[in-house]
């Protein structure tokens, strides 16, 4: 449970920090530390992740960092992509998914450390965002992914939010995509309470955590810090899903 409860703490840092790294700690947490059974750790992490980014949220919202026009407009767009992206994932295998999500983030890490500024970038009209919130639905929703690592992006480019107002409106993107899809886990097989308040709790204590270190944290080197998760995380991906490795 201990053990748990720091994996845990780690997705709320995560999150807050750097608006991404939430559901890529926290699945292969419940899986194989709190030994839940995939299908209810899925369920375990939305509500967690879910959670987390709300509470995440409004600590950003009361720094004034949460643009929420660009929230609203991406989130509806992005679920819509997201429905029609996962009809296009069953032509390809598991193995095919993972190494093309792992191309992405290499993609999208080199992208952010190319660039040299950290300011905003200008200001798009809504349907722009709309239209960045459905492609990045379609390749979240075809890829099996659905966090920061590809909202935070979409928003610095699509939306011209500076990073640090990209990484507090995803954390609106994430709560309302999680709150969605727990709903339809939760009518089948509510998670048990007590776990769920205890993990919920480390979860809330490391976004606290996070929101403070990324308000402390200068703009580049916090972008950096992104990028740099993208990439272990896109090398671990691929050396795990090539061809030949277990």
């Amino acid at each position: 449970m201990l053990t748990g409860a720091l994996c845990l703490f780690a997705v709320g840092v995560s999150l807050g920090w750097l608006g991404a790294g939430g559901t890529a700690i926290a699945l292969p947490a419940l899986v194989y530390v709190a030994g839940l059974d995939p299908h209810r750790a899925v369920a375990f992490s939305l509500l967690l992740v879910g959670g987390a980014s709300a509470f995440g949220a409004a600590l950003h919202h009361r720094k004034g960092l949460v643009r929420w026009r660009a929230a609203l407009a991406f989130t509806p767009a992005g679920i819509a992509g997201a429905l029609l992206g996962s009809r296009l994932s069953y032509p390809l295998s598991g193995r095919a998914l993972l190494l093309t999500f792992s191309a992405l983030l290499a993609v999208i890490a080199w992208r952010i450390l190319r660039e040299g500024r950290v300011e905003a970038g200008p200001q798009r009209h809504w349907k722009v965002t709309a239209a960045a919130g459905f492609g990045i639905g379609i390749v979240t929703g075809t890829l099996g992914v659905g966090g920061g690592f590809v909202i935070v992006p979409a928003l610095v480019w699509g939306a011209g939010l500076a990073f640090r107002e990209a990484v507090a409106t995803s954390l609106v993107v994430i709560a309302a995509n999680s709150a969605a899809a727990f709903t339809g886990h939760a009518l089948r097989e509510p998670p048990p309470a007590a776990l769920a308040a205890v993990l919920l709790a480390a979860a809330l204590a490391g976004m606290w955590t996070g929101v403070r270190l990324s308000h402390k944290t200068d703009p580049a080197r916090l972008k950096r810090y992104f990028a740099f998760l993208l990439l272990g995380l896109a090398a671990f991906m691929a050396a795990r899903n090539l061809p030949g490795s277990p």
